[in-house]
């Protein structure tokens, strides 16, 4: 599919897609008015502010100032451009869209994109045939087994296994005319170091050997990377002892901080209960769905990344961490929580008995026990309280300074004034101190009306006629020539302001007259796209439009003659110090009092037609 999409088209998907059917996959809408409210998928928020306008066909969130029509709230929602939304919608609603030939270095790009993925794929295929038909993979069925994973989750999530020989993929790649150049590039085999070193074209050896092998899928079904489990006591080099995971290195087609392992699978999990369970590793995330817990995606073995929960910030905004119960696993659940703060992702952690990991406590307990340890997840704050509790000795002054000044920043960032009140009780109950001792190290921070003040926007910039102005163009095609011969592109004052008039007016000069809709589509500047949407929706309220473009017009006039009759005064003052027998005397300073003059008569004109 191209790029280049006939206008006929996407006036064919504006028609028949509803706003209300696909925004309502993501955010609960509710009847209000002329609109819909919910909360906004963009940013944390209690009280909805997110609008939608089904007869406009556009939202708008009054909280982070997110605004658009449905093609933009899906390229926000999904990380989209323009072209693959509209694909998404035209498969939605069974709209055939045309193609056309690509350039030269579009096929080039698409082309290589494309083959790595289906390199992986052949590779995939060749492990999970070798698992679950060929002797080879006996070991590897026989690891699972004992693990208790069935033969429907071994085929859900396409498992593997890759057998000891030292290059078993990279013959059969090579015999499937597969270019081994591009199956180094990613990672599936490694050049033997002798081969470069003479100049010659390499032999190659498997990555993966000896392993259970984990497909990395990604949203779009194709697999991106691999992961790989030792089994039995495989070396490496006859002496040296592998590392027990082994993933896929950086490719054009994966990065390991941008993927969750199994979030392709558990989506619609995650939307029937309306939160996600993060796990570690492959195996804690295998075991739980194999207890039927499908709700459940994996980070990959590492610290989660801004871009993976940004990722799930998409499908849900509650969480419940379940990481290992040893030292690494509380560590990396510490160093998760800003992220999820940042994120507006309301995170709960679950906490499991020393020595064990969601995979070994999930087979002893079953669904039942895991069950029970989600239900006792504790909110955020409520668990950084028991550790600080944990750590330290809260009986001496020492101890309780600590455990005070490690809460701070997590009591600091609860916006909901109530909540804040609420935990700032609970921790000083439970540190044995009185809550102004608490409340007293939080004066002089910023306070949760200042940080939300600081993610959403406030009272509206710029001067009030000009946003009339564009209301008035926005909702009448005919002001728009009007307000060009008067103000001109480039006369509003506010640079937001301005970027939006030229936007509309360039718009205008191009197709002829002004289409919302086809509008939205076509700004490329998101702060354009925002302020439009809110102009939209704060647009019924004006009234006798033909009058209010009058009066701004008289304004914008009024404001203009003024700001001359500044710079008449100022380029006076500065003259008037060049003459040598009096200010009058400096050349062209009774011109620009004839001038003055002439602007005084102007805004007194103005004044009194504005006055009447």
């Amino acid at each position: 599919m191209s790029d280049f999409i006939p206008e006929g088209k996407i006036a064919e998907i504006k028609e028949r897609a509803s706003i209300l059917e696909v925004i309502g996959d993501f955010v609960s809408l509710k009847k209000a008015g002329k609109n819909y409210l919910g909360l906004c998928p963009f940013h944390s928020e209690r009280t909805p502010s997110f609008t939608v306008n089904e007869e406009k066909g556009i939202f708008h969130c009054f909280g982070c100032g997110a605004g658009g029509n449905l093609f933009n709230f899906l390229m926000r929602a999904n990380n989209l451009g323009f072209p693959e939304a509209v694909q998404e919608l035209a498969k939605r609603y069974r709209i055939t869209l045309p193609s056309r030939e690509l350039s030269e270095a579009e096929k080039a790009r698409r082309s290589m994109q494309g083959r790595l993925f289906e390199i992986n794929e052949v590779a995939a295929e060749y492990y999970h045939r070798l698992l679950i038909s060929q002797k080879d993979g006996e070991e590897g069925r026989k690891y699972l087994a004992e693990r208790g994973i069935s033969e429907e989750v071994i085929k859900d999530h396409r498992l593997g296994f890759a057998p000891s020989s030292w290059d078993s993929l990279a013959i059969f790649l090579k015999n499937k005319g597969v270019p081994l150049n591009l199956a180094e590039n990613l990672g599936l085999i490694i050049p033997r170091k002798e081969g470069r070193n003479q100049g010659e074209k390499p032999n190659f050896y498997d990555r993966f050997r000896q392993r259970v092998i984990f497909p990395i899928i990604n949203l779009g079904g194709k697999v991106c990377g691999f992961g790989g489990r030792i089994i039995g006591e495989a070396t490496i080099n006859g002496n040296q002892a592998p590392p027990k995971y082994m993933n896929s290195p950086e490719s054009p087609i994966y990065n390991k901080g941008h993927n969750l392992y199994g979030l392709n699978a558990a989506l619609s999990a995650i939307r029937e209960h309306g939160y996600v369970v993060i796990v570690e590793g492959y195996m804690d995330l295998l075991s739980l769905t194999q207890e039927g817990i499908r709700n459940v995606a994996a980070s990959l073995g590492t610290a989660l990344t801004t871009a993976q929960v940004s990722l799930l910030g998409r499908y849900t905004k509650e969480a419940v961490l379940v990481f290992d119960a040893d030292e690494g696993g509380q560590k990396a659940t510490q160093r998760s929580l800003e992220i999820f703060f940042k994120e507006g992702i309301s995170v709960r952690v679950a906490s499991l008995p020393a020595g064990s990991d969601p995979d070994s406590f999930i087979r002893r307990e079953k669904r039942a026990g895991f069950e029970q340890v989600l239900a006792n997840a504790l909110p955020l704050v409520e668990y950084l309280l028991e550790q600080a509790l944990r750590r330290h000795l809260i009986r001496t002054v020492e101890g309780k300074v600590r455990a005070v000044r490690e809460l701070l920043p997590a009591l600091n960032r609860l916006k909901d004034p109530l909540e804040q009140n609420l935990y700032i009780e609970r921790v000083a109950s439970r540190l044995g101190l009185k809550e102004t001792q608490i409340r007293g190290q939080l004066r002089g921070k910023s306070s949760p009306l200042t940080e939300a003040q600081k993610t959403s926007p406030g009272p509206p910039k710029g001067p009030a006629h000009e946003r009339l102005l564009l209301q008035l163009m926005l909702l009448n095609n005919h002001v728009i020539p009007l307000v060009e011969e008067v103000v001109g592109k480039d006369g509003f004052t506010d640079p937001s302001h301005r970027k939006l008039a030229r936007e509309i007016m360039n718009f205008q000069e191009a197709r002829g007259k002004m289409d919302v809709q086809e509008f939205l589509s076509h700004v490329g500047d998101e702060e354009s796209k925002d302020l439009t949407s809110e102009l939209l929706l704060t647009g019924e309220s004006v009234m006798d439009p033909d009058r209010m473009l009058r009066d701004c017009l008289k304004k914008v006039k009024l404001s203009r003659v003024r700001q001359e009759i500044q710079h008449v005064d100022e380029e006076i003052r500065q003259r008037s110090r060049q003459g040598q027998e009096g200010p009058l005397s400096a050349p062209g300073v009774k011109e620009l009092l004839k001038r003055k003059q002439r602007l005084l008569v102007e805004q007194k004109k103005w004044i009194d037609d504005s006055a009447g």
